[in-house]
């Protein structure tokens, strides 16, 4: 219902409740690389990516957001940072601090490149004003496999209550929502009350 009201068609059987957003880049991290292997992140944006992907074992690779009178992603230098061990792209949509969107015509060239995108959306609620050139969210992509993430820490003001989630989108899903699944079971995180309460909680 949440994503409904946002216009994306998202049945349940493509989520997957996470502890937070940090738990979800972990359970991601694990599901799509190998020690050494690669995971492109935007600059400027949240300090925590290196540190969540040392855990992991994974390299970090940054790809500028340039500002020319509004902030966008630097396409030729990711493009260019991609390598035979990028396994995913990390876009936060909107930016943290930047504040920016991805771009619809943005979300074109990431789609060329064929490579997984977990889409970090905790401030999406947060817009002042409606944008037709905006990609609101990346839960109902088809073109490319997909992980949008969100959680009751921002959309709720309700940090406390430790509730994420993954929403798996486009070409493998199925497979990687078995994959998340069997990690998430390994390590049990979500407690049942949070879960049950998260209807009324949104």
């Amino acid at each position: 219902q949440y994503y409904a009201q946002r216009g994306a068609d998202v049945p349940a059987s493509r989520i997957l409740l996470t502890a937070s957003t940090s738990e979800a880049y972990s359970y991601l991290f694990k599901l799509l690389a190998n020690p050494g292997d690669e995971i492109l992140v935007p600059r400027p944006s949240y300090p925590l990516f290196e540190y969540l992907a040392a855990m992991e074992a994974v390299q970090v690779r940054q790809y500028p957001l340039r500002y020319d009178g509004g902030w966008h992603i630097d396409l030729a230098t990711l493009e260019d940072a991609v390598t035979a061990r990028t396994r995913a792209i990390v876009v936060v949509n909107p930016n943290n601090p930047t504040g920016s969107y991805l771009k619809r015509d943005e979300w074109e060239r990431l789609e060329r490149l064929n490579l997984p995108i977990l889409s970090d959306e905790v401030f999406s609620d947060f817009c002042f004003a409606a944008d037709p050139r905006r990609v609101p969210t990346l839960a109902d992509a088809s073109s490319v496999l997909t992980f949008s993430m969100s959680g009751l820490s921002k959309i709720a003001g309700l940090p406390q209550m430790k509730l994420g989630w993954i929403v798996a989108a486009g070409p493998g899903h199925e497979a990687a929502i078995e994959g998340l699944e069997w990690i998430a079971d390994t390590f049990l995180s979500v407690a049942t009350p949070v879960q049950l309460a998260l209807p009324r909680l949104l």
